[in-house]
């Protein structure tokens, strides 16, 4: 068992340790992306209280389930540093009934 310290050992663990807390730096379309997630939780959260005022018919909760489904998929894409196709997003967006933002990417 070694006590001396081992600088080099100290030094990636550093770097490790910067890389884990640094900031992520989002393109333009990634910030666009983020927002359509937040519009589409906005949503999600007006039909769940509607949902909670004794209208939780079959087609609220489908309608719940697809938003969630797109959220879903535009969070754990950009949370695992992936890109997004935007045609792949507007025929997702398209299926579910939503608006793509105007100004993303075509």
């Amino acid at each position: 068992m070694a006590t001396i310290p081992n600088g080099d050992a100290e030094q990636q663990f550093q770097e490790m340790l910067a890389k884990l807390l640094a900031t992520p730096s989002w393109s333009e379309k990634q910030q666009l992306e983020l927002e359509m997630a937040r519009d589409i939780s906005i949503e999600m959260l007006r039909l769940a209280e509607l949902m909670r005022d004794g209208d939780a018919g079959l087609e609220n909760c489908l309608t719940l389930l697809k938003y969630a489904k797109v959220m879903d998929f535009i969070l754990t894409t950009l949370a695992s540093r992936r890109e997004i196709k935007p045609q792949t997003l507007r025929v997702i967006f398209k299926l579910a009934g939503l608006k793509v933002d105007e100004a993303y990417p075509g």
